[in-house]
């Protein structure tokens, strides 16, 4: 599978998703023979991440930045030469700048997010951020995090992602509804609480999304580890995403790389290396 849908298509379990991933990763590794530095890219518009540091106010249990921690000791000098050198190999590429907390260093948040808009063909940038410091709306959209951990003040920001981390069993329909009519925003980022190891997320979400007549379908879409969807509801619009980091850890890339990482020193990394 290597289109986008304006459908969810049956899904029988987890282990069909699992053999699409494959199928799209064979598919890109066979099409896409464009050359950098760095490999093949798998995706015009590659995901490029800037891990930002490390630090954190916050102790979140499943942050996967801390199971799978980056390198180095902040380096922001190198981190800016990475993300030139990169885009002028890809500049159709979306950023995101993360963390750790990027709010605990605005100033260079603010000169990554110029580097990005000079040198870049300026398809998306965001900041995830736990809200620590609203000053970062000034250089980006905000991916605001919020869970059982971290309670940002929604008010401090203008225009922001709702974004939160889901368990398997809360992954339902009427959890997502419930949050979509209460919140002070109109988008919304579900993501299933990633795991290092094997595991069979469920699918009932997709089904019910698929048979709900309130929800509007605009995307489905499985990749090389990962899948989402968007719909709209309520008058909001959300989206879904399952990044499945095992699978990504086992695929076989050859050559070919899905996403960059920059790392709190500099170091550039492909495929969440």
């Amino acid at each position: 599978m290597s289109r986008k849908f304006s459908f969810i298509p049956e899904i029988p379990d987890y282990k069909w998703i699992r053999t699409q991933m494959q199928e799209d990763l064979k598919y890109r590794l066979h099409d896409r023979q464009r050359r950098t530095s760095l490999g093949r890219p798998l995706y015009e518009r590659i995901n490029v991440q800037v891990i930002l540091t490390q630090e954190c106010p916050h102790r979140c249990p499943f942050c996967l930045e801390r199971q799978n921690p980056m390198l180095g000791d902040n380096n922001f000098a190198q981190q800016q030469k990475a993300l030139c050198n990169v885009l002028a190999e890809h500049p159709n590429a979306r950023l995101t700048i993360t963390g750790g907390e990027p709010g605990l260093y605005p100033e260079q948040v603010k000169v990554l997010s110029e580097l990005y808009h000079k040198h870049s063909n300026q398809v998306f940038m965001s900041i995830n951020t736990s809200g620590y410091n609203p000053v970062l709306q000034n250089y980006g959209h905000i991916n605001l995090s919020v869970n059982d951990y971290v309670q940002p003040n929604l008010e401090q920001f203008e225009k922001f992602t709702y974004q939160t981390v889901l368990e398997d069993d809360q992954m339902i329909l009427c959890t997502l509804k419930n949050i979509m009519e209460k919140k002070q925003t109109s988008e919304f980022s579900f993501r299933f609480l990633s795991s290092l190891e094997k595991h069979d997320y469920p699918v009932r979400i997709f089904q019910e999304l698929k048979n709900d007549p309130e929800i509007q379908i605009h995307t489905f879409r499985v990749g090389d580890f990962f899948v989402y969807v968007t719909f709209d509801y309520n008058g909001n619009h959300a989206r879904i995403t399952l990044g499945d980091m095992y699978q990504q850890s086992s695929n076989d890339y050859q050559d070919g790389y899905s996403n960059i990482i920059i790392h709190p020193d500099g170091r550039i990394g492909v495929n969440w290396h």
